[in-house]
């Protein structure tokens, strides 16, 4: 869709514009022009975004981004901490005895960052003012995914 969508823009610039409210001259209009061709050339998503309209789960996204922000503190900083050293890239709520505990402690080490481990036993209200209602959730700094995760895919969204 990239393609597309940059063909779009390209060819709406290449159309005779009025600049109405601008008052520019050709040659600044020639040179404005440039400059957002360049642009669009650069970051084609800017096309992307306007073609695709508002996003559906913009709504959701602010809430649970909120929600993230609002109990950080608490949610990448945990007494029970995966990995041997790094940052703490993600948090997850699963039972310290779960299986699951020993591969993402496995998966943490070998890409030398921490997962901050919250037992939802001891952890009910936090996963209660997430809206997390599925054990294993997983938390990271721009999103929250309720449910079992491959680790396969954790590393996509570590990207």
């Amino acid at each position: 869709m990239r393609p597309l969508a940059l063909a779009i823009g390209l060819g709406a610039l290449s159309a005779p514009a009025s600049a109405e409210g601008l008052d520019l001259t050709p040659a600044q209009r020639a040179a404005f022009g440039a400059e957002i061709r360049a642009l669009l050339l650069d970051e084609p998503q800017i096309v992307a975004r306007a073609l695709r309209g508002a996003d559906p789960y913009a709504e959701e996204i602010r809430s649970d981004l909120d929600l993230i922000g609002a109990h950080a503190d608490r949610l990448f900083n945990s007494d029970l901490l995966l990995g041997r050293t790094g940052p703490v890239a993600f948090a997850v709520f699963t039972p310290p005895k779960s299986p699951l505990r020993a591969a993402l402690d496995d998966f943490a080490t070998s890409r030398d960052l921490r997962i901050a481990l919250h037992d939802p036993a001891r952890s009910g209200t936090l996963m209660q003012a997430l809206t997390l209602d599925r054990v294993p959730s997983y938390v990271f700094p721009e999103v929250m995914v309720r449910g079992d995760v491959p680790t396969v895919v954790l590393d996509r969204y570590l990207e």
